[in-house]
């Protein structure tokens, strides 16, 4: 699945699989990566390629702007983490607890990229 611009990255969630480092990342709570997050990054995220085939997908959710990172050579969902979080929007969208939000802005605060 070869391509050349972020005009030709799939969008359709299934064009993609979950790679090995993604699988376990998916599963770390202080991410709070969900189905809702990936498919609508893939579907909906402004894309930036990075390097040769690796694209990031940037999408917001409820005030918290989630990063996909995609091999579009491989068609595999590299990795995912929340990128930003805007607290009060957080707060007021209903879909973060507080305890989330803390997570997220822990995560935010200790995450070396």
């Amino acid at each position: 699945m070869s391509t050349d611009s972020q005009d030709s990255l799939p969008r359709e969630p299934s064009a993609w699989r979950p790679g090995n480092h993604f699988g376990q990342k998916f599963k770390d709570a202080d991410r709070h990566l969900d189905g809702e997050i990936v498919r609508g990054c893939i579907e909906r995220g402004a894309a930036k390629k990075v390097n040769r085939g690796v694209y990031q997908v940037r999408e917001t959710f409820g005030g918290v702007t989630f990063c996909l990172a995609l091999d579009a050579a491989e068609g595999e969902l590299i990795t995912g983490y929340p990128d930003a979080i805007d607290v009060d929007v957080a707060r007021e969208s209903g879909r973060w607890s507080p305890q989330q939000i803390r997570d997220i802005e822990t995560f935010i605060a200790n995450d070396p990229r």
